[in-house]
């Protein structure tokens, strides 16, 4: 199998657009998601159909703001500005890198940063510039990693390569991979909007796990992050406090937990359904127990 050369950059090189709220709107559109604006702000559906947050999870709204946005939504959340945060409901638990600005090896744990040398050994870490590699090796490793995880449904092969479309429609995403002997052992994705990057999903193949790639595109990432002068706040999805290996991989990595102030209002038949059937959810929804 012959990879397609231009299609990948190595890391140090990497660059992809810093989006203003606006414009990830837009692109969000472009990609098919639902996108309504209300009150200044742009709202995309998020998960089930019916729930609605800021494109922006964390764009700062007034609690005039903050309301749903739409009369048929089930439910809503919005992160408050520090002003308002008195009139908060709630907070969304989001792991977010401690120091972005000065981040390098030596935040990280000693056990990690050995991890991190092997990985630099063994992986040759590249930016993703066409679907190529995606397409001939991307939905083995989606699946190998989601039968192992089990965080989420394994997506069909058709919903896969609508994703792999989205990545390339425009130039806002960062698609990392790792390569080992010429094949995809992993890849994460990301994109930058109003001054925050946001990790958006990882899969690693258990085949490469002994490699460390998922300390080595973790900290790739957070150093494209870094160099992009515009970003100071790297946020690595919201807190699963299940799952304990996956918190104990973040706090080595230097993340931490910043539950932000938020209003939301939810159905009480959702809620109380979700609440009784999937309380980890409910946290990470509303920061609540």
């Amino acid at each position: 199998m012959v990879l397609s050369l231009p299609q990948l950059r190595d890391a140090e090189n990497a660059h992809f657009a810093c989006l203003t709220e606006r414009e990830l709107a837009d692109r969000r559109r472009e990609e098919g998601v639902r996108v309504i604006s209300h009150r200044g702000h742009y709202w995309e559906q998020s998960g089930a159909p019916g729930f609605f947050q800021p494109v922006h999870l964390l764009a700062r709204l007034t609690p005039a703001e903050a309301t749903s946005p739409t009369p048929l939504a089930w439910g809503f959340r919005a992160a408050l500005t520090p002003e308002t945060a008195g009139a908060a409901t709630g907070t969304v638990p989001v792991v977010r890198l401690r120091d972005l600005d000065s981040y390098d090896a030596s935040h990280l744990s000693s056990n990690r940063r050995n991890k991190l040398r092997k990985c630099q050994k063994m992986v040759r870490i590249v930016q993703l510039t066409g679907p190529s590699v995606l397409l001939e090796q991307g939905y083995a490793v989606v699946r190998d990693a989601l039968s192992r995880t089990q965080h989420k449904k394994i997506p069909t092969m058709e919903d896969y390569l609508k994703d792999v479309r989205r990545y390339f429609m425009s130039d806002h995403w960062c698609v990392l991979a790792g390569m080992i002997d010429g094949k995809l052992g992993g890849y994460l994705d990301g994109y930058v909007v109003d001054g925050v990057a946001y990790g958006f999903s990882a899969y690693y193949a258990t085949w490469a796990l002994p490699t460390n790639i998922s300390t080595g595109l973790s900290f790739e990432f957070a150093q494209i992050c870094r160099r992009l002068k515009t970003v100071h706040t790297l946020v690595g999805g919201l807190h699963a406090r299940e799952a304990t290996q996956l918190g104990q991989f973040k706090d080595d990595l230097g993340y931490i937990v910043d539950p932000v102030p938020i209003q939301w209002g939810m159905n009480p038949l959702a809620k109380a359904f979700i609440r009784w059937r999937r309380p980890h959810a409910y946290y990470r929804l509303t920061g609540l127990e």
